[in-house]
Parts: structure tokens; C-alpha cells; sequence
């Protein structure tokens, strides 16, 4: 397996996870339960710095080009969307419905932004 097929898989592999995750978090019902929250917390994090690995290690082996950065800026933003809509929802407080249909919308973008990303990002590598 070449690494740019490690590092798509490692990255679905991951989304797989947090999207798991996600489901167990909504089924335990608020407040959340610690283990479940906590493991999706953490494999969001996981999932974030393993793409910004990416973006590091690709820049290293060649300059990325200005419709790569916007991409990535693309994905960042979504994934920053993705996790203060989480954020809001983790809140005793209720929220309006707006916020977990955002939640519940903005993470399938993430994916394929992310998706598109490292495609523009690992083409030909």
C-alpha cells in the first residue's frame, strides 16, 4: 500500500470513527455520557491533526498551489463549523433546531471537502 492510499484510508478510517462515535454520542440521550463524548471529541482531534500532517508533509515534498490553500481553508472552516455546532449542542442550555441540523449537515460537507482536498492535494504523488 503506497502512502498516499495510507494516508486516504487512515483519513476515512477516521471520519468512519467519528461519525460512529457521533451516532452513540446522540443515542445516550443529554447530558452526554463521558465515554462516548469524549471518544468523539478525541477522534475529531485525531482526525484534524492527522490531515494537518498531511498538509504539512505534502508542502514539504512540493509547493501547494493557490486552489489547494483555498481547499484547505475550505475544509478548515467547515471542520471549525462542524465543532462549534458540536460545541453548542454539548451545552445543558436547549438550542434551536437550527443548531443540530447544522450539526448534522455541516459534517457530510466536511467530508467531501476533505475528500476533494486530498484529492488536489495527493494527485500524482
Amino acid at each position: 500500500m503506497s502512502t498516499t492510499q495510507v494516508r486516504v484510508a487512515g483519513t476515512g478510517l477516521l471520519f468512519v470513527l467519528i461519525f460512529l462515535s457521533g451516532l452513540w454520542v446522540s443515542g445516550s440521550g443529554k447530558p452526554y455520557n463521558t465515554l462516548p463524548f469524549s471518544i468523539h471529541k478525541l477522534v475529531g482531534l485525531a482526525a484534524g491533526v492527522f490531515l494537518a500532517v498531511i498538509v504539512y508533509k505534502t508542502h514539504q515534498v512540493a509547493p501547494i498551489g493557490l486552489i489547494q490553500i483555498a481547499a484547505i481553508v475550505v475544509t478548515v472552516l467547515l471542520f471549525v463549523g462542524t465543532v462549534a455546532a458540536g460545541a453548542l449542542l454539548s451545552i445543558d442550555k436547549p438550542m434551536p433546531a437550527v443548531v443540530l441540523k447544522l450539526h448534522q449537515i455541516i459534517p457530510v460537507l466536511t467530508v467531501l471537502s476533505t475528500a476533494g482536498t486530498l484529492y488536489l492535494l495527493l494527485r500524482g504523488r
